[in-house]
Parts: C-alpha cells; structure tokens; sequence
C-alpha cells in the first residue's frame, strides 16, 4: 500500500474499511492482497529442487540498491522485484547436482543472489536466471555476508560490492572456515584469523568506511566482542555479556556505509553506532532507563531501513519504533499486533510499516501476500508520552547521497540549509565515520530570515584529507589510512529529536580518497605553427606527414644511437595533437603544464615530470646536470628504468607516480654519476630540454611522476615543431674546413706572386 496523493489514500482506505475489523480501521491498519496477474500457472512438473528456508520463523533479505528488490525467506524462498506487491513463484534449483534445497543464509551481490543451500554458496544469476556453485570453499558453510555500494560505479565502489564474505555460524576461529572473495563470490580465499583464544564466530561484516573487516566473536564465557582486522592492524573492542545461545543472535548490517550495527536475541538488543566499537543499549522513550526487550518479554522481530530507521516487534504483541543516530531511543506505539499469523515486518519506500504474510496459490502454483500498512506518523500521534511535533521546517542539503573525492592536498565543501522554529532545542551534528582519515571543521551561521520571519541558518562544512596522525609517543607520524581507494562518509542529523521529524532524513555524503574522473593534465599552447602560419590546420588534415631519419630514433626507446635501421615515416594526427607548439632550437624549454578537472582550470602544475618522445627520438638533451640539480642521491633515469622492465620496454609504464625516487632523498641509492643528465622537469626549477641543430617534428608524452601531488595517473600528449636550425652540412666539418683552408692558402700565394711580378716590373 502506497501512499502518494491525499485523495488516493482516501480511496484506498474506504475501499478496505468493509474488511477490517473496528479496532483496526481505526489505528490505521490496512490490509490488502497481492494481485494474481504475473504468475503463470504451471501444469508440467517441476523439474528442479524447490528451496525452502533451514530457520523455522520466516526472514527477510532486501537489496541495499534497490528498495523493490528482496527475498523472502521461509516455507517457499521467493524472489520479488516490486516489494511483494505481486505474486510471486517459488523459487527452485536447477543447476548441476541434486540437492535437498535447505537454505540457511542468502545475500545479494551485484547481479547475483548468493545463496546458502546444504552448507554450499551458490550465484543465482537475476538476469539470465543460471545456478554457479562458489568455487574454493573446502569446507560447510552456513552464512553469507555482503554489502552493497550504490552511490557510484568507481571501482573503489564496485570492490565493496565484490567482497563476500562466508563463515560457519558457531564454528571455532582456530578452524580456519572464513572465507573471502573479491570477485563477487564466484571464488574464494581463506581469510586468515589468528585466535586468541577459545574463539566462536558469530558474524562477519565488510565496513569499508574504515577499511576493515569486522568480526563478531564470542568465547566461553557467554561473552562476545568486536574484532577489526584491516592490512596493517587488528584491534578487539571491550567484551558484553550474551543473554541468548550464539544460534539465536543476529547482527544487522543496515544500508548506508554509516558503520551502525543493531545486534539481536530473544532477550538483547544493542545498538553501535560506530563498527561495534561503542555498543549501547536501546531505550525506551517516557520510560525511566528502560530498555529493550522488557522484563518478561522477548524480541521477535527487528526491522531497518538505510536512513537510521527501528522497528521492534515483542513476544506480547507490541511495537516499538525508534531512530538510530549517536543513540537509539524507541517510542511504544498503541497499536497490538495480532501474533497468531507468520508477518515479516518491513518498511516500505515512504518510511511505512509494512507486514506481509505468504499464502500459497494452489490453483496458480505460486504465493500472493497480504499485506498490513502501518502509517508511522498516525501512530506517533497516538503514544504515551507524545511525541513533540516536529520543530523544524526546513533541513536539507544539495550533497545528500552524493559522491565527493578528495585528492592530495585538496578540500570538499559541504552546505546543508537548517530552519528551526523559534523554540527548537534541536541542532544539526556533523559525523564522519573515520575521524583518522578526514579532518572535520563545520560553522554554522546565520544566512536571512525566511518570508515567515524565521531565522534561516547554513550548515557549512569543510574536509580535508589527514595526511599524519599522533603516535604513542606524541609525535606525529605518516597516517597509515593514508592511501588511494579509502571511503568515508559524512552525516548530518539532527541531534536531540530521538523519533520526532519523521521526513527529514539525516543528510549523507560519501567522500573517496582518490582521483576525481575528470581530473587531467594540459599542456599550454600560447605559440603553435597554426598561430605563427608556420603549417595551416588545412595542411595539418590533408594526410599531412613527416619523416624521422634512423641516426634521431631508437625503435625500443633505449636511446643507443645507430640502433635504427631505417627512416621511420609518421602520418600526423591533428585530432590527436591539434597544432604543434613552436620552438627555437637554440631557446632551453620546457613544456607548461596546466592541471584541469573536467572543464575547469585548477592551476599550474608544480610537480615533479618526465617525458619521452612516444617515436623513440633521443636527438635531444638537458640543461642541468645532476650535480647542477643539487642532488643527493643518484637520480633516475630512462635507460635504467626501460632495461630494468620484464618485457619488452614500454615508457608508458617504466617511470610513473607509482616508482618514482626523489635524488633529493638521501635514503636513496649514493651519488656516483654527477655530471649525468638529470632527466627530470619541474616548472619551478632551472632544467630545461635543449634541442640540436635539427628542423622537425616531435611528440612528446609527459607523465607526472610526483607522488605527492595528486592519486592521479596525470598524463597527456602533445606535439612539438622545432625550427630555425641551419641545413646540415653535405660534407663533414673537417674536411669543410680544410678545403677551406686549402682554398684561401691558394688565393693568398696566387695574390702573393701577383703582386710580386707586378713589383718588377
């Protein structure tokens, strides 16, 4: 049941009135059915194995990505893609193999159902519908745990939502039955866990936002703790005491990459908003330090949803509701639930209850739902104490759900927009779910008064990237979150209305430590042969080509002169290169590099480049030496890098961001070469290219190689004509000389005996 227009949620609640009983209409309890129009009916024989759920009471599996999409699970494990609005048919096993169709845990992953049947991972295919058994998992399974990325299709991202993880419910850490897979689950590896002791594994999460993988654990004392294991650490959070058998816990990972955990038995109920780093109790509102479930009553059912949304169902019938944020606090609702039917509980688009139950079709072969609505804001008018009437009239924000990457040395701007009334004690609170990887600073200021005369204030926020953090002893040292492909995300709520303010969800933004994608580099060209009509852009397209003679290149671009054995004939791309920049031969130069992201200008790059002329020419040299450079230790340089490379040498991959060494680090090899060609550029120094006395063209490819300066892989291309050099000359300069020495020895001894007979006579 939707709720969309005024006039449409009259008509549909007239229509059921006739079917609910008094007490129900006037809670505003709606029942409908599922309509039959989309199962098809089968008269052939099933020719698969049927699954059915290993768990007695029925559950519920939702996509994180798609709020339609889910799996129910219990006598029939059934796939829907409109929120059981629609029939739907029994899902079965038609792979390789016969099986007996228990299912004890399922996930969704990408385009995959990944699916626990007799202790064996299987991919479901929710597009071509096809069975692929996991492969590398060496012993039985019984849970499968995913979490998907859905904010973008970075492959930071699409990594988050390729991790699975699988593990024995209860099995002992010592046995090694952890498993990981980054591809989606079509394959495994053993994810190794050094126990501390006598270990049992109760749950195992992704938490991206802190780069980790989190392990619930419980030991022989009844007691249970937080294990994050990422690459450089592994730290184990305080132990608490469990009040049910480890079978019957359950951990809910809700949607949002916020690192909240609800954790779940008949007789606990806890709540982290931090990773299970902070655990703390739920607590019921209007009831002094009361906590969930009440004495003498156990939890049935627990529902979320990705905006910090809590519904609790209890063994006596009552229903709680709650908001989950630094705290959890939960509000009783006077509305009773009838216990006697198997209802999955879930919230529906609009922040709706929803109860579904199954029934079977038998003359369709399939299963409707019928379905009960509990619209969340009538009951909250109804609770003992009342609810507070939402106190604020404007909260929101241009960033919600949105992805922001930040690059080295650079900041994101966030802006969120609150009007509260004239009494609210509300306020906006900022979080960041990793505070050693970003650094937070938020203002809030006064921005005008609305056309109501309320005071209109802006949120403004402002993150940057920490690149140290303070160790033991005091001193700050290079942050070890400090690196490419780290996520995090920013939340904005409002702090202190516990249920109040249903429909103003909190405010999230994602932020990847990274390269942005429209992030590049450009080469300035303020002279080029077009602007000088040195060549024409006509000329340039018209098939326009040019010759390299075999004494300039080096067909491996290892610079060994005498290595070509033929001119090399190049055809111009003028779509690739546009017109060629300008250059006296005689002038030292240097490329000006700008740095871009999408269509706009950042600044001059100020880093550390190399180049090389993509053809192989190595008729070229440098200004500075590198004594010159002031270097400390041996620099780089092409010849030894290209000969160090497996394969064949490719300049493209030899001298990147990724192996470059500063010759000003003195850890670096020792100097052994100073009057060598220091082969790197950087605007802000003296080293310049010097060409030769040769007219022609060359393309150059520049890499930026500091990595410092940006996650980046900046790279570009351009093209260079050199001119003004005088035509070679036909004949060596030597014998040119000693013709022409020659030549004037003549003249000086035919003048001298010239003037010799003339003085005789």
């Amino acid at each position: 049941m939707w709720r969309t227009h005024a006039q449409t949620i009259f008509i549909i609640i007239m229509s059921f009135l006739p079917f609910c009983t008094n007490e129900e209409a006037s809670l505003g309890f709606l029942w409908s059915s599922t309509p039959k129009q989309d199962v098809e009916r089968q008269d052939q024989a099933p020719s698969g194995t049927f699954l059915y759920s290993a768990n007695k009471r029925p559950a519920l599996v939702r996509s994180h990505c798609d709020n339609r999409l889910a799996l129910y699970m219990g006598k029939w494990i059934l796939i829907t893609r409109a929120l059981f609005v629609e029939s739907a048919t029994p899902l079965e096993y038609k792979g390789a193999g016969k099986l007996q169709g228990s299912v004890s845990s399922a996930a969704f992953v990408l385009d995959n159902l990944a699916i626990v049947i007799d202790g064996k991972l299987y991919l479901y295919s929710l597009t071509e519908g096809t069975w692929t058994p996991a492969q590398g998992v060496k012993s039985m399974v019984s849970t499968v745990s995913a979490l998907q990325c859905c904010f973008s299709k970075d492959k930071a991202c699409m990594d988050v939502s390729s991790c699975v993880l699988l593990y024995n419910l209860g099995s002992a850490l010592e046995d090694q039955q952890v498993y990981m897979s980054s591809n989606g689950g079509n394959s495994f590896f053993n994810l190794p866990m050094a126990p501390k002791a006598t270990e049992f594994i109760i749950g195992l999460f992704n938490m991206p936002t802190v780069s980790s993988i989190v392990a619930m654990l419980a030991d022989n004392q009844r007691k249970f703790s937080f294990r994050h294991i990422s690459e450089n650490r592994s730290v184990q959070t305080d132990n608490h005491p469990m009040r049910d058998p480890l079978s019957s816990i359950h951990v809910i990972q809700p949607a949002g990459m916020r690192g909240h955990l609800i954790i779940w038995s008949p007789h606990m109920l806890l709540y982290s908003p931090n990773h299970g780093v902070v655990i703390v109790p739920v607590y019921i509102m209007g009831e002094e330090n009361a906590t969930l479930p009440p004495p003498k009553v156990t939890i049935l059912q627990v529902a979320t949803d990705d905006n910090g949304a809590m519904a609790v169902l209890t063994s006596d019938g009552v229903l709680y509701y709650g908001r989950a944020g630094l705290e959890a606090t939960t509000v009783r609702f006077a509305s009773v639930i009838d216990l006697s039917k198997d209802n999955l509980m879930l919230f529906s688009d609009y922040g709706d209850l929803m109860m579904i139950q199954a029934r079977e079709d038998l003359l369709l072969r399939g299963v409707d739902f019928d379905h009960k609505v509990i619209i969340v804001q009538q009951e909250l008018t109804r609770t003992t104490p009342p609810v507070q009437s939402c106190p604020v009239e404007q909260f929101h924000s241009t960033f919600a759900g949105e992805l922001f990457y930040i690059d080295m040395g650079s900041t994101v701007h966030l802006s969120a927009v609150y009007i509260p009334s004239p009494l609210c004690k509300f306020f906006p609170l900022v979080t960041v779910t990793e505070s050693k990887l970003l650094s937070l600073d938020e203002k809030c200021v006064e921005d005008g008064i609305t056309t109501e005369g309320t005071k209109k204030y802006r949120l403004d926020i402002e993150l940057k990237q920490l690149f140290f953090m303070e160790a033991a002893d005091g001193t700050l040292k290079p942050s070890s979150s400090l690196r490419k492909g780290s996520l995090s995300t920013v939340a904005v709520d409002l702090m202190g209305r516990n249920v109040s303010c249903k429909d103003f969800n909190p405010l999230k933004a994602h932020i990847l430590i990274g390269c942005p994608p429209g992030k590049h580099t450009r080469v300035l060209k303020d002279i080029t042969t077009c602007t000088k009509g040195t060549f024409t852009q006509e000329q340039l397209q018209d098939n326009f080509s040019y010759v390299i003679p075999k004494a300039v290149y080096d067909p491996q671009h290892l610079f060994r002169p005498g290595s070509a054995s033929s001119d090399l004939h190049i055809s111009y791309s003028i779509t690739d290169y546009f017109c060629p920049l300008l250059v006296y031969h005689d002038t030292p130069w240097i490329p000006s590099l700008e740095l871009w992201n999408g269509n706009e200008f950042v600044e001059q790059v100020s880093a550390d480049f190399v180049m090389f002329e993509v053809n192989g020419m190595y008729n070229y040299q440098y200004l500075q030496s590198v004594e010159d450079a002031k270097c400390v230790s041996q620099p780089q340089n092409w010849t030894s890098l290209l000969s160090q490379q497996q394969y064949e040498p490719n300049p493209n991959t030899a001298w990147t961001r990724n192996n470059y060494k500063s010759c000003k680090d003195s850890d670096g090899p020792p100097l052994t070469d100073p009057e060598a060609q220091y082969q790197v550029l950087n605007m802000g120094t003296r080293n310049r290219v010097l060409f030769p006395n040769y007219n022609g063209m060359y393309v150059f490819r520049v890499i930026v190689v500091d990595p410092s300066y940006s996650y980046c892989m900046l790279t570009t291309t351009f093209s260079v004509y050199v001119y003004g050099a005088f035509p070679p000359h036909p004949l060596p300069s030597c014998v040119a000389l000693g013709i022409f020495l020659a030549i004037f020895v003549v003249l000086l001894l035919i003048g001298f005996f010239f003037s010799k007979r003339n003085y005789k006579k």
